[in-house]
Formats: C-alpha cells, structure tokens, sequence
C-alpha cells in the first residue's frame, strides 16, 4: 500500500510541473512556391448534349460513361433510364443507388437484430466499362490519373559524377551493401 501512494504523488508532482509549461509551437514550414504547384486547371470544353436526355451536361465531374459510345452522360439520366427500366422490379424497401465504378445497384434495406440498418445489394448494374479509358476523363485530373506518365529528369542530368558516386546503393533487402566508387 506504502508504494501505490507513493507513485500517485510522483504522478501528481509531475502533473503541476507541466501545468506551468507552455505546449510546444510546431516549427513553421516556408512555403515555397517552386516546390508546392497545383497542375493546370482542366481547359474548358462543349461535351455536347447528354446522350440519353438531350440536356446540356453541367457537371462533367459527376458524368457517367455511356456503355456503347464512351460519351458523357449525365448522372440523373442514367439514374432516371434505369429507374425506368426496373420500376416494376423494386420493392417498397428497395432503392436504387450508385455503388461507384459506374456500378448501380438496387439495395434492400434491412434491419439487423440490433436495430441497425442493413444495405443488402440485391442485383447489380455495370453501366459503364472500367477497362475503357475515355479522354474527357482523363483531363480532369492532370498529374493524378492513372493514365499520367511522369517524365522525371535523369539523375545524371540534376547531379555530377562524383555527388552519383557517394549514393549508397541498396540490395533487394534494402539495405546498404557498398557505395559506390569505393
């Protein structure tokens, strides 16, 4: 009993002293313009009308993929074709819903014994290709799609021989085996 009451005391020795210090700043960054760059905003461009409704397509980022031309569509009209097409199918506690992908599915909506709800996917809807890589999609993200190549500056271009020479090398393990030039 003597030590636990001696190891609360120690603990709240300790807790005054910190009371009277200051919490630690964070070291401020400078920001430097030459290393934190946004890449150019996409260029404005007529998508022409939505293949499936004919409307003017006002958000190409929420835009679909049309199945047989690869076209942006609009995403309440595919929404609203396959509402069409499976209305009689759903039930009262079913909805139709974007799974992502270019994936909708109809969910059921359940509930578990604990009283949460449950989304069962009861039939799924691939409308769109995801093998098929389409050119208004890719420049809506230049420099973070998949499609972007880096074209990185060689290392023999950015330093000298002798700076190339002191880089450690690693072997397949990853750590150092010998520098180079020695």
């Amino acid at each position: 009993m003597g030590k636990r009451g001696n190891r609360s005391r120690s603990r709240g020795r300790q807790g005054n002293q910190d009371k009277g210090r200051q919490p630690r700043k964070k070291k401020q960054i400078p920001f430097d313009p030459e290393k934190h760059f946004l890449p150019e905003a996409p260029p404005e461009r007529e998508y022409g009308p939505c293949a499936l409704s004919g409307e003017e397509i006002d958000d190409i980022t929420t835009a679909i993929a049309h199945p047989h031309s690869g076209k942006p569509v609009r995403f309440e009209s595919v929404l609203k074709t396959l509402l069409d097409q499976e209305q009689e199918e759903l039930q009262e506690d079913e909805r139709l819903a974007y799974l992502g992908k270019g994936t909708f599915g109809i969910i059921k909506i359940g509930k578990t014994n604990g009283g949460r709800p449950e989304l069962t996917v009861r039939k799924y809807f691939h409308y769109e290709d995801t093998h098929e890589k389409h050119g208004w999609r890719r420049e809506l993200a230049p420099g973070i799609s998949r499609d972007y190549v880096p074209n990185p500056q060689p290392l023999s271009d950015l330093y000298t021989p002798e700076e190339l020479s002191r880089f450690p090398r690693f072997d397949s393990t990853g750590s150092t085996t010998s520098t180079r030039g020695s």
